[in-house]
């Protein structure tokens, strides 16, 4: 399958070396909107370049978008038009109108589209797979250094769209209150950002991302009944602590930690790490995208999903306004 790959920028470069050792793929080209990037990669890399993005899309059979949000609605609705299966990073668009035109457009046309909610693929929530979770508050801090990056827009579409994807993914419900506080501390949006959400569900979700923080951190921890779960994305791990009835043995290779409460009531502790095979996150939403194209079935993170993602992240940046 012939992957053109548009933008080749910090993120860009990854997705370069990765479609370029992938099996099943063949990198058909690369756009950049920067002559001097263009000639760059050829020279680096000796990978075909083309002069126009029309160009890319005419000589491959599916689009890889890695370009600055601002350009993502104009480039995904000509690779639509064009009736390529289509990768775009997140967020799928810079506003939720352009989100929507373009996934009906694709709806329409048949065309597939998978956006890179990178943190699906991460060790941790893969280790998560089909454990039932009756989550009824989750709360996720996305803390990371000043870089420079990405700060034409509020750290809500930079960074805490991460955790509003996984959150949206686990809740399977609708939001329905939305209290949100922001400030622009270094530039002009929002650099620090909180929101609490409570969805149809019952379920409250407190979210809180920074991109001037002093250290790092990528945490999601979930509380439900008769269970706790802490997710590390930076260190990959999910840890799970839950609780049997007293006739009940523990699950086996968990750890007990003791018996809780009296009588009929009393229940045991027990605590495990959850684990999944190691791998990179990039590569492995890359080999989903074209397993889904191969295959014709539907991508782990849909652009539905990365509509909803983006209409959230939306309805948050409204509420730190209106705060």
């Amino acid at each position: 399958m012939r992957i053109g790959l548009a933008g080749v920028g910090h993120l860009g470069k990854h997705h370069l070396r990765h479609l370029s050792e992938m099996d099943g793929v063949l990198l058909s080209g690369v756009w950049d909107s920067d002559l001097a990037v263009r000639s760059q990669v050829h020279s680096q890399h000796g990978v075909p370049v083309t002069d126009s993005f029309s160009e890319l899309v005419e000589i491959s059979d599916a689009i890889d978008i890695v370009t600055p949000t601002s350009t993502h609605y104009e480039l995904a609705m000509e690779a639509v038009h064009a009736e390529r299966p289509l990768f775009i990073e997140k967020p799928i668009c810079a506003t939720y109108r352009q989100g929507a035109e373009l996934v009906e457009l694709a709806d329409k046309k048949n065309v597939l589209i998978q956006v890179g909610h990178i943190e699906r693929f991460n060790q941790a929530f893969r280790a998560l797979g089909d454990t039932a979770v009756n989550s009824q508050f989750i709360e996720a801090h996305r803390l990371a250094q000043w870089v420079g990056r990405g700060v034409d827009v509020a750290v809500v579409y930079d960074l805490m769209i991460h955790d509003i994807d996984l959150i949206l993914s686990l809740a399977r419900s609708e939001p329905e209150h939305i209290h949100a506080n922001g400030v622009g501390v270094v530039t002009d949006s929002v650099d620090i950002a909180n929101a609490r959400i409570q969805f149809e569900s019952g379920l409250v979700a407190n979210i809180t991302a920074s991109r001037i923080s002093l250290k790092q951190m990528r945490k999601i921890r979930i509380f439900g009944k008769h269970e706790y779960i802490a997710l590390d994305f930076g260190k990959g791990t999910c840890e799970y602590v839950g609780a049997t009835q007293a006739d009940q043995p523990v699950p086996n290779g968990a750890m007990p930690l003791g018996k809780l409460g009296e009588g009929e009531r009393q229940q045991h502790l027990f605590r495990q790490f959850l684990t999944a095979d190691k791998g990179d996150a990039m590569k492995l939403e890359l080999e989903a995208f074209r397993d889904s194209v191969v295959n014709g079935t539907t991508p782990p993170v849909s652009g539905l999903d990365g509509l909803k993602a983006l209409k959230l992240a939306e309805q948050i940046v409204e509420a730190t306004e209106s705060s």
